[in-house]
């Protein structure tokens, strides 16, 4: 009897010790895991990005976005090698025509369910899985600035998620006006 129990003990501490090993390995260190105080060269408030990056681990960001010479340009962000947030900066001359028609049609932009939103911008549109919204921005690229954020995680069709997107976009938005030198 005793020999059962000694055995059994010794299996259930080296399952433990398995655990926590593993547990350990998933996603990287903490750091790995930290979401970034910027995403594609915007400051972040903490928490902001957090249920649109779930679920979490190692976050790398890949962009062409420079706000020295500014054109149209993405930015992604992945979490574990998979697209979380897919951004599209754009300079332009001239607000877009009809910026919630864009959202319904365009293979670039499309949003599921858009809907017209106020974000504190000139034009914003809401859908399911993303936003877009355009200002006033003069640059040497033009004088409008348009920025679409797709949620590659939300599910096109329910509406989980939009109330953090808009969250997001509006404080989003904002903030990386803020960066780029508008005239």
């Amino acid at each position: 009897m005793r020999r059962t129990a000694a055995a059994g003990a010794g299996a259930l501490t080296a399952v433990t010790v398995l655990a926590a090993s593993l547990a350990g390995c998933g996603g990287g260190s903490e750091e790995d895991r930290a979401v970034p105080e910027k995403l594609c060269g915007t400051p972040v408030p903490a928490g902001l990005s957090k249920p649109l990056l779930e679920p979490y681990g190692k976050i790398t960001e890949s962009s062409r976005v420079d706000r020295q010479k500014p054109q149209t340009a993405p930015c992604v962000v992945a979490v574990d090698g998979e697209r979380a947030l897919a951004f599209r900066f754009a300079w332009h001359p001239g607000a877009p025509e009809d910026l919630l028609a864009t959202a319904r049609q365009s293979s670039v932009v499309g949003l599921t369910d858009p809907a017209r939103v106020n974000l504190g911008f000139e034009d914003s549109v809401l859908g399911n899985e993303g936003a877009t919204a355009t200002t006033a921005c003069r640059t040497q690229a033009g004088d409008h600035f348009t920025l679409t954020v797709i949620v590659s995680r939300a599910a096109k069709d329910k509406a989980d998620l939009r109330p953090a997107v808009e969250r997001f976009m509006r404080t989003y938005m904002a903030e990386t006006v803020k960066t780029l030198n508008c005239a």
